[in-house]
């Protein structure tokens, strides 16, 4: 019986793998499975491809993780994020903690979340969806925030406007406030347990690969093979031809790999795709993220687990403290940060390093740039999907010829979507129940 083949042994590949009651074949062209939740230790300091910390929200899953994968070595933490704006710090959310700033920025936010919701200037987007992600952020908090913080942080993530962006991803990762959620929090009465992520699990030890390494270490019923990876994809044959040389055949397939990136593979298999398909891969767009990995001399000047930096004089658009979110992380009196940018491949990997230390004296995470112990700079491919008008219509044509060729999709990268780490084990899941009938 041929074996389900699954392209990437990231959170989805694997949850693929341990959900399947057939046969499977698990290709990573890496050394180890993880994908992007891969734990780096540099000078005895604990580093994740940026946050990655796990909301788990489905019961199966939840019961995996505690009970399976890893059974009390899960650490439930509290967030503490800040918004860095007009030279103070404030809560996140923006919208629901903005005493602290100054009055007129204060009033100008209250005003305009007044007139969006309640007021005539708003009437026209109450009557109606959002059509881009920028009326949405004018429809549920109105002109003073979107001027404040929303748009011009959203565009430094995405490296393009809001109004350029489908609001369809927003869901549950951007919190819409309520009236009094919104004056409590001028008044300095805020909450900060508003979102998806106001609290998280952490492994008390490796960092999150070890959550990998334990889907892993239960896996059964298939073969693991690193250093390998796909080539071209023949789907009328069901084979998929090697970078070892050797043509795997298939009973399924199911793909974490880059939705392009398995466009490409199919039209070098002997089927082919159509043109209409390749075209419709050539407009999916996603930035560049490069994260600086720093650690610097003492403990952490500030308490936050990582802040947002929306205004233009930082080039970085968010700063995280493995150390402050988790002590284990670094050794005694040293904090470390991974310091985030977004772009299309124009950051050279030594520009990001001397902006990194730059932010983080200008923003007030440590104390001077002679604190820096070291900073390492290193690439995330398709971190942020961008949800422009192209984006709907041309993964739908590719979503209709991958049903017609009986191939799935898993994962971040495979649904080319944003989500998060549960998301994509859930996804192998449900690949999972379709192949096993």
């Amino acid at each position: 019986m041929e074996p389900i083949v699954i392209l990437g042994a990231g959170l989805a590949g694997l949850s693929t793998a341990h959900f399947l009651n057939k046969p499977w074949r698990l290709i990573e062209k890496s050394d180890r499975v993880g994908g992007l939740i891969k734990t780096e230790v540099i000078q005895g300091c604990y580093f994740d491809p940026t946050g990655h910390w796990l909301h788990l929200r489905d019961p199966e899953i939840q019961a995996l993780v505690n009970t399976l994968w890893l059974p009390e070595q899960m650490v439930r933490i509290q967030r503490k994020a800040g918004i860095f704006t007009r030279g103070v710090f404030t809560r996140f959310p923006y919208q629901v903690n903005t005493h602290g700033l100054p009055p007129e920025v204060v009033a100008e936010n209250l005003t305009g979340y007044v007139e969006a919701v309640y007021g005539e200037k708003g009437r026209e987007l109450r009557e109606r969806e959002p059509r881009n992600f920028e009326e949405f952020i004018l429809r549920y908090m109105g002109e003073g925030f979107a001027k404040n913080f929303m748009v011009p942080y959203n565009q430094k993530l995405w490296t393009v406007h809001p109004r350029e962006m489908s609001a369809a991803w927003v869901g549950r990762f951007v919190p819409r406030p309520n009236l009094k959620e919104v004056v409590d929090g001028a008044l300095g009465a805020g909450s900060d347990a508003v979102g998806y992520n106001a609290s998280f699990l952490y492994p008390r030890e490796g960092g999150i690969e070890s959550l990998a390494r334990a889907m892993l270490s239960h896996l059964k019923g298939g073969q693991l093979s690193t250093h390998t990876e796909p080539t071209a994809i023949d789907w009328k044959a069901r084979k998929v031809t090697l970078s070892d040389g050797s043509v795997q055949p298939y009973a399924g397939l199911v793909s974490s790999i880059s939705l392009p990136g398995l466009v490409k593979l199919l039209a070098k298999g002997e089927a082919g795709v159509p043109d209409t398909v390749q075209d419709a891969a050539k407009q999916l767009r996603a930035t560049t993220v490069t994260y600086v990995a720093v650690g610097a001399k003492g403990a952490n000047r500030q308490p936050w687990h990582w802040i947002y930096l929306p205004e233009p004089e930082f080039h970085t658009y968010r700063i995280g403290s493995p150390s402050a979110v988790y002590a284990p992380l670094a050794p005694p009196d040293t904090s470390t940060f991974y310091v985030e940018y977004s772009h299309h491949g124009e950051l050279s990997l030594a520009a990001a390093e001397k902006y990194a230390v730059e932010d983080l004296v200008r923003s007030q995470m440590i104390h001077a740039a002679d604190d820096v112990l070291f900073a390492q700079a290193r690439e995330i491919p398709h971190a942020y999907v961008l949800y422009d008008d192209a984006y709907g219509p041309a993964k739908s044509e590719i979503l209709r010829f991958l049903e017609h060729a009986g191939i799935q999709i898993a994962g971040r990268y495979g649904q080319w979507e944003y989500s998060s780490m549960e998301d994509a084990i859930l996804a192998g899941r449900a690949c999972a129940r379709i192949l096993n009938g």
